[in-house]
Formats: structure tokens, C-alpha cells, sequence
């Protein structure tokens, strides 16, 4: 080996080591990381697709073309696409196919059952497409403009994106990517004909009056006791206005929801629509299946063609306080709900000067979600998906209802007791549901509180919406000791923790 080699060799070796002293090798490891998870990328899109794929089972779909252009396998099964990052659990989990390096795979825009269906349509007008990780992080987004029959958006070799006018399902972007949209595609022998777009008809208007989203006695009636929220509608017309196919929703986006039945409001009438999952047998009422947040947001009320006709944002309220409407249009806090009948104007007020009502302990914690393990010096129980021994919390529905966990806390200060939010998920009777007491502050995925807890303590579940918590105090353990309570409320100790399970017999000794 010449000398001028050597020389070579021995700058590369001291440059690397240069390079791992600075950035750390922590760091090379996430570059290194970051690029195979990049990897994934979304290579082609059909959005009005009708000569470029046809599939035997499932006709002519719109699809999305993906490639791996890693020089490894990527398990699918570990992302999730979506077309609406606001709305997480409606993001498509990928199929569980291991995708070679070089390799492509189909997603068809269908509702029809099929591993590669997303469950969603892609919008002919334009939209974006989101890759998200296991842990609904976004990767990457393609932003996906108005398309013609036909016409794909594909991925050019230097990244850039284009118009191709022959898609290539399945296969290389080997037609010619252009800058402009083209008038037709190569596929269509006659251009398609300029498209009429006529003005849907406008629904008279209806307006969001009042709202109640902490509901314990504002509307209790026999046939709707499960009511937790509800909105009221009125119509200011002098003709009754049919709501069939109306949509009142949370989601802008979801102008086609239709999530009204058949009926009609007759004129200067109101209506109570109960929000939620539980049943309403009262026929004067309407039930629609959407939840509205205890600490407040926005709602927009569309007719059955997506018409805009009403909208309000509402901020945080106490129980049985609603937000409703003045005659002059401007909105306020009322202490004495009217629903159905309209709130008058000399009941709302600007601001609340009444005393807030103030969190109770639950009367029977063991009938409803509480506390049911701790583990705060875990030693050989379970791993997080870190590969930490996180100290966990466990929770347990001991009712016989499925309880919605919007609006519910995890706090290890009994005077701040809104410290950490749950997920709006569903824990349903005799459901287990584990939370890492680790400070890591995830709420996606696997979940870990915002702190962590020390003996001495008091943990705390705090459900905001009927002002009710479950506390615990966490007394001294050994190492790898839990603690949980019998039914009279009494400490017992674990000596083989069970996260996710029934609790074994505990400890005789006490800890």
C-alpha cells in the first residue's frame, strides 16, 4: 500500500471520529434511523381514476402507489396514511406486507373490505396525503392538486413531483412527468368535456342556539338520563325546514356525515339534539354520535347539499351551564337552561359570577373507571416500548357501562388536578388500561403520563366532567411491589405485579 493511501485512510478514520465526538453516536443511530424511515414514500396518484386501473373484485378505483426505496424491507403494518392529520383515528393502518427494497404496493380509495381498501375517498379537487409512523407522527406529506380522469401525480427521480398523462400503477414513473396539468390523458381518446358545476341548492337557515357540554340535570327526563351534552337548534323561518341529511359536526371537513334522520322543524320551533353515544327514547329529541369537549370547541351545522348555514364556538363550561344565543346574535353563559324552549335573553350573562362548583371524591369508585394498580419502583415488571422498566398506573372499569375518557386527568397534585389529559378512547366494562408513569408525555400509541410518582404522593384520576375524582396516596414499597385496594377501599400489596390483568392475591406481610 503507497503512502499517499495510507494517508487517505488515516484522514477518513479521524474524520469519523471527529464526526461521532461532536454529534454523538446517539445521534448518528437517529440519522441513520431517520433515513430508513423516510424510506417510504408515496410515488403515485390516481384521484378521478377510470382506464388506469382496473381491478377484477373492486372495479375502478382511485389508489395511491407506494415504494420503498430503501435497500430494506419496511413492514407496512408500522405506518398509517391519512387525508386528515386532524382527525388521528381516522388515519388507515397499513396491511401487514413487508415491502421489498425497490418494491411497490396499491392502496385503493374504497370502502369494499380488503386489506389495501382505505376507507376513504381521494378528492378529484385536491388535497394532502399524510404518512404517520406507529406512533401517528408525521413522516412525510404530499400535497395533491386537482387532477383529471386519468391523470396521475407522480414522483420523478430527483423527488420532485409532476403530471404524468400514462400512469404506471404498480410500476416505474416511466412516462413523461409534466410541469402543467395536460389537457387529457393518453388513456381517454376524446377530451373529456368542460365540467358544469352547478350550485347545490341553499337550505333555509337554522340556527345553533344553545349548547351544554357537562350535562347532569339541564335535561333529565325520562327515556334520556345518558344525555352527558347536547345542543339545541331553532328555525327563524315562517315555513317548516326539512333536516334530513343535515350534518352537525366538530370537523369542518365532515360536510357529508348526514348524520340527521328524516324530519322536519317547523316553524319558530326548537330542537333538542342529544350528543353521545347513549340511547334517547324521547321523540321530541334527535340523537346525533358526536361528542363535544369539556374543555370547549367548535361546531358547524351543514344542510344535506354542504351548505354552510350556522357555526359556534364555545369555551370551557361548568356543569349544567350552557352557551347560548341572545336575540342580537351575540352568545353568553346561562346558569338555567331552557332545552327546546330558547334561553330569554335576561337569563345569559357576560361572565359567570357564581362560585364554581367544587371536585368531590366518587361515591363508589369501584362501579365506575378508578385506580386499580400502581407500580412506582418497577424493577422486573413490564417494558415500555423504550425498553425502560417505567413505573406504571392501571386503570379498571368496574361498571357496566362503556365509559368515554374525554375529559378525564391523571395528576400527582390533588390542587392541579387537570395535570395530564387521557385520550378520548373508550374503556369499556371489565377493560384494563395501562399508563407509564414515566414523564415522556404521550398520548398516541402507547401511553405515558407527564410525571412520574414518589411514595408520599397522592395520585390522582379526576374526571371533569361530573367533578369527581379517585385518589390514591402512595405509601413506601420494596422494589417491584404495586399497590392496589381491596372493595373496602384498604391498601393491599402486590408482589407480582399484573399490568393489564386481574390483580393476583396480595401480599399477608402488608409490603
Amino acid at each position: 500500500m503507497s503512502l499517499g493511501t495510507k494517508n487517505r485512510i488515516l484522514c477518513l478514520v479521524l474524520t469519523l471520529s471527529l464526526l461521532l465526538t461532536l454529534i454523538g453516536c446517539g445521534r448518528v443511530d437517529q440519522l441513520l434511523s431517520s433515513t430508513h424511515k423516510d424510506a417510504l414514500i408515496i410515488n403515485e396518484v390516481v384521484t378521478s381514476n377510470q382506464l388506469s386501473l382496473q381491478d377484477k373484485v373492486y372495479g375502478s378505483p382511485d389508489w395511491i402507489e407506494l415504494y420503498n426505496g430503501s435497500d430494506q424491507s419496511i413492514s407496512l403494518n408500522s405506518y398509517y396514511i391519512t387525508d386528515n392529520v386532524e382527525a388521528p383515528q381516522k388515519a388507515f393502518r397499513l396491511p401487514k406486507v413487508d415491502l421489498a427494497p425497490g418494491a411497490f404496493y396499491l392502496l385503493f380509495a374504497s370502502k369494499k373490505g380488503g386489506p389495501n381498501n382505505l376507507g376513504f375517498s381521494l378528492k378529484k379537487g385536491g388535497e394532502t396525503l399524510t404518512l404517520l409512523d406507529a406512533h401517528m407522527e408525521e413522516i412525510s406529506s404530499l400535497i395533491v392538486p386537482a387532477l383529471i380522469r386519468d391523470v396521475s401525480y407522480a414522483r420523478r427521480p430527483d423527488g420532485s413531483y409532476g403530471y404524468c398523462d400514462l400512469p404506471t400503477p404498480g410500476a416505474i414513473n416511466s412516462g413523461t412527468i409534466l410541469d402543467a396539468l395536460p389537457l387529457t390523458s393518453q388513456l381517454v381518446k376524446e377530451p373529456e368535456p368542460e365540467e358544469v358545476v352547478e350550485e347545490p341548492a341553499r337550505s333555509p337557515d337554522i340556527l345553533i342556539t344553545e349548547v351544554v357540554s357537562k350535562n347532569k340535570a339541564s335535561l333529565s327526563v325520562d327515556g334520556c338520563d345518558g344525555c352527558t351534552e347536547w345542543v339545541e337548534l331553532f328555525n327563524p323561518n315562517d315555513m317548516p325546514v326539512a333536516l334530513t341529511g343535515f350534518t352537525l359536526t366538530d370537523d369542518m371537513a365532515e360536510v357529508d356525515k348526514h348524520n340527521f334522520p328524516e324530519m322536519e322543524l317547523g316553524p319558530g320551533q326548537y330542537l333538542t339534539v342529544c350528543c353521545g353515544r347513549k340511547a334517547c327514547t324521547v321523540a321530541a329529541h334527535v340523537r346525533i354520535d358526536i361528542g363535544l369537549s369539556a374543555q370547549g370547541e367548535e361546531l358547524f351545522l351543514f344542510d344535506s347539499n354542504g351548505n354552510a348555514l350556522d357555526r359556534v364556538a364555545f369555551p370551557a363550561l361548568d356543569t349544567d351551564v350552557s352557551w347560548a344565543k341572545r336575540s342580537d346574535g351575540t352568545w353568553g353563559y346561562c346558569t338555567v337552561p331552557t332545552p327546546g324552549f330558547g334561553a330569554r335573553d335576561q337569563d345569559i350573562l357576560a361572565t359567570l359570577t357564581n362560585e364554581a362548583p367544587q371536585p368531590m371524591p366518587m361515591e363508589d369508585p369501584f362501579h365506575t373507571v378508578y385506580i386499580h394498580e400502581v407500580l412506582y419502583r418497577n424493577e422486573r415488571s413490564v417494558l415500555d416500548e423504550d425498553g425502560d422498566r417505567s413505573d406504571f398506573v392501571e386503570l379498571f372499569n368496574g361498571g357496566a357501562e362503556t365509559v368515554d375518557l374525554g375529559g378525564w386527568y391523571l395528576s400527582d397534585n390533588p390542587e392541579k388536578l387537570t395535570k395530564w389529559a387521557l385520550p378520548n378512547i373508550q374503556l369499556a366494562p371489565g377493560e384494563y388500561l395501562l399508563i407509564f408513569l414515566s414523564g415522556k408525555d404521550r398520548s398516541r400509541g402507547e401511553l405515558h403520563a407527564s410525571f412520574s410518582v414518589h411514595a408520599g404522593e397522592t395520585l390522582v384520576l379526576y374526571n371533569s366532567i361530573n367533578l369527581r375524582y379517585d385518589a390514591l396516596v402512595i405509601p413506601e414499597t420494596e422494589k417491584n411491589v404495586s399497590i392496589g385496594r381491596d372493595m373496602a377501599g384498604t391498601i393491599v400489596f402486590h408482589s407480582h405485579p399484573t399490568p393489564g390483568e386481574e390483580n393476583g392475591n396480595p401480599l399477608s406481610t402488608g409490603k
